[in-house]
């Protein structure tokens, strides 16, 4: 949900190829990475990925011979209950049972050195020792689980009454936050006899006609929640990461509380299955900031802006916030948010395109200079322009949008007619460049105005070249401007 469809998809399918302990060695060097300054964009995309894979069908086995690796594998084992409930962002409502990825370094380290420090040392030695089966560290790494559970309460215990105590933890763990996580981390350790059989028998994958109209998801959660009622907001948590589409909790909370009245759905022991869709709406807010502003990828803002506005979309159809004021408002905060990074992309469109579009020039030593990061700009604003098109409500961008869409479609039209038939005008190493110009202004046609328009303009690219090489004086370059109207109407 936090990238690309066609991105994890391709990611999922080239990790299934290897074997299980390419893909546990693949983990442990992506978990040192995360420690570096400089990290690749999708690394976490890859990470999470391995680790969904590693957790099928059996999640907490070690069958790797010991030694330095199998050591540096008990970790992971010891969290692989939590994976279901962990994200990579911080959320500004800290919602419970969403579990933020970097406190698992953070307990891990504050166990293993103040708290349990003789039971982890014994587990990773004997991980480390050749002579002790897998099946014996599995149940090491089990029984040290269930000795964390009954120490981190004792600490929890004691933050509860002394502040000192509280001060300390929360030095270690990263503030009130970090002791909330921890209660969560604790408490899903504690439930986990019951727990991960639960999330055993619920799909990895949810689709929206599961939560809306069939009962298989809907009893197991409604017995679920009669037996553990206190446990609704993990479960809810666990629900949205492997839902298809998060926003059909709120139906499905409402089929559970058999009422679709959002006060009655809000006053229900089933809130948290809306609580949580909502701090998806936040996680994927915070995604999509971050992917503008860090990740130099072209396309991954556009992906989280559209995953947002799938979400927000199924919210406002099947449920009216406006008589709920709490769920409302934290929809409407992360809307203004996004309302804003969206206008300021829209308001750079036509100077990004320009820039885009401009002839590169050759250095001292003849070779051309491509100003990729202009390209990439203009990808990424291109298809942000095209996607508010379809989602102007969603951004409050309405009128900004028409005005930019306007701006856009002149530009892209005019300044690539141009590039076409100045093609046809230059000779030698002039060529190269202008060439350079044209392949781009195709491209980014090709992503606003649709892959028809594209064809016929790669037709006048070639004219336009063997105009230049006396092969081809016949052909006209310039695309006929009732092309644009006809890409346009389609669209």
């Amino acid at each position: 949900m936090t990238h690309s469809t066609e991105l994890e998809s391709k990611i999922k399918t080239y990790l299934s190829s290897l074997s299980p302990k390419a893909v546990e060695a693949l983990v442990s060097n992506l978990e040192k990475a995360k420690g570096q300054d400089k990290q690749d964009p999708h690394l976490n995309l890859i990470l999470t990925a391995a680790v969904a894979l590693m957790r099928k069908p059996q999640p907490g086995t070690l069958d790797t011979p010991g030694g330095e690796f199998r050591r540096a594998q008990v970790q992971r084992i010891f969290f692989s209950p939590l994976n279901d409930f962990l994200i990579n962002e911080t959320l500004s409502m800290r919602q419970e049972g969403r579990i933020n990825r970097v406190m698992l370094d953070r307990v891990w380290k504050w166990l293993s050195r103040d708290v349990i420090a003789n039971e982890v040392k014994t587990v990773l030695d004997q991980a480390g020792n050749a002579h002790v089966s897998g099946e014996r560290v599995d149940a090491l790494i089990q029984a040290l689980r269930t000795r964390a559970v009954e120490a981190i309460g004792e600490q929890l215990h004691k933050s509860e009454i002394s502040d000192k105590e509280r001060r300390r933890i929360g030095i270690e763990l990263g503030g009130e936050r970090g002791i909330a996580e921890l209660r969560d981390i604790q408490k899903i350790f504690a439930a986990e006899r019951w727990l991960v059989p639960f999330l055993q028998n619920i799909p990895e994958r949810i689709n929206e006609h599961r939560l809306k109209q069939d009962h298989d998801v809907l009893r197991l959660v409604d017995k679920c929640s009669a037996r553990f009622p206190d446990h609704l907001p993990l479960i809810a948590a666990a629900l949205v990461e492997r839902a298809e589409a998060p926003s059909a909790l709120c139906a499905f909370a409402g089929r559970l509380v058999g009422d679709t009245d959002p006060k009655v759905i809000a006053d229900s022991q089933f809130a948290p299955l809306v609580d949580v869709v909502m701090s998806e709406a936040e996680r994927l807010q915070i995604l999509a900031l971050d992917h503008r502003h860090n990740n130099p990828d072209p396309v991954a803002f556009s992906q989280a802006l559209s995953e947002y506005h799938t979400l927000v979309r199924g919210v406002e159809r099947d449920m009216d916030l406006t008589v709920t004021g709490r769920w409302h408002q934290r929809l409407a905060d992360t809307k203004r948010s996004i309302s804003g990074e969206v206008t300021q992309e829209l308001k750079n469109a036509h100077g990004a395109i320009r820039r885009a579009l401009q002839v590169p020039k050759f250095d001292s030593d003849g070779q051309l200079r491509k100003d990729q990061a202009a390209v990439d700009e203009a990808v990424r604003t291109l298809r942000v322009v095209t996607m508010a098109r379809n989602a102007s409500e969603t951004f409050a961008v309405n009128e900004i949008g028409k005005q930019t869409r306007q701006t856009v479609e002149q530009t892209l039209e005019i300044v690539t007619r141009s590039l076409i038939t100045d093609l046809g005008k230059t000779r030698g190493q002039q060529m190269d460049a202008q060439l350079a110009a044209v392949d781009v202004a195709i491209m980014l046609s090709d992503i606003y105005f649709g892959a028809d328009y594209a064809a016929q303009l790669r037709r006048s690219r070639q004219a336009a070249i063997a105009k230049a090489t006396n092969k081809d004086t016949s052909s006209e370059p310039a695309p006929e401007r009732k092309l644009v109207s006809s890409a346009l109407g389609r669209r």
